[in-house]
């Protein structure tokens, strides 16, 4: 991690004459979250809103860094749906938030003109995680039948993002993009299982899509 924290710097300094010319930007987005894996199995499509602060190395080639917040809800029919697929005897009625907050460093390449500029990139870094369950459940093996849990944890985590910057005035663009992340869930810390009474996620992987537009201006 040293190592990696130092090569960025060298970069960023070797950089600089180029960065002056080329403006460093920051773009705000918000729009839907939608389960891919592992969470897909407790909640609905949520929402989300991310932060991006660009650094430009030349007129391709920028460093990211990320942050932002995620939020679903538990729902009940999702989760009763997958208790009976899991063949669990009984059902859980359990509500509250599951929200995810990035921080993240990354990489992103662009292209075209300056009206209209598609880009891909890459990051990598945490999500803290915290979920919050209320409810009663009525699943044998239950550990929980009625009463709240709650659980915060950080994972390591990977996304990949494609967009297209459309130039609408002076240093100001609309930022439509399409983001994939996944974060670990090794230990399914992902779901009450207390409540559950079994395992329903399935997966050693969670994963999301986020479809956002906003805005990103040249500061």
């Amino acid at each position: 991690m040293r190592r990696f924290l130092c090569l960025t710097a060298l970069l960023i300094a070797a950089h600089m004459p180029l960065i002056a010319e080329d403006q460093v930007s920051l773009s705000l987005g918000g729009g839907a979250a939608f389960p891919v894996r592992g969470i897909r199995t407790m909640f609905r499509a949520g929402y989300g809103a991310t932060g991006v602060l660009e650094v430009p190395l030349n007129a391709n080639i920028s460093l990211l860094l990320r942050g932002g917040y995620v939020h679903w809800q538990f729902n009940a029919a999702k989760i009763n749906t997958s208790l009976a697929a899991a063949g669990a005897q009984g059902e859980a009625s359990v509500t509250g938030p599951f929200q995810a907050v990035p921080a993240m460093f990354g990489a992103r390449l662009t292209f075209g003109g300056s009206l209209l500029r598609p880009y891909v990139g890459g990051s990598g870094g945490a999500y803290f995680l915290h979920w919050r369950a209320a409810g009663s459940s009525t699943v044998q093996g239950a550990a929980v039948q009625s009463g709240s849990l709650a659980a915060t944890w950080t994972e390591p985590a990977m996304s990949l993002d494609a967009g297209i910057l459309l130039a609408v005035g002076s240093g100001v663009s609309l930022d439509i993009a399409g983001i994939y992340t996944a974060f670990s869930n090794s230990d399914d810390r992902v779901e009450p299982v207390d409540i559950f009474g079994v395992r329903i996620a399935g997966a050693n992987t969670a994963s999301f899509v986020c479809l956002q537009a906003g805005v990103r201006v040249e500061l």
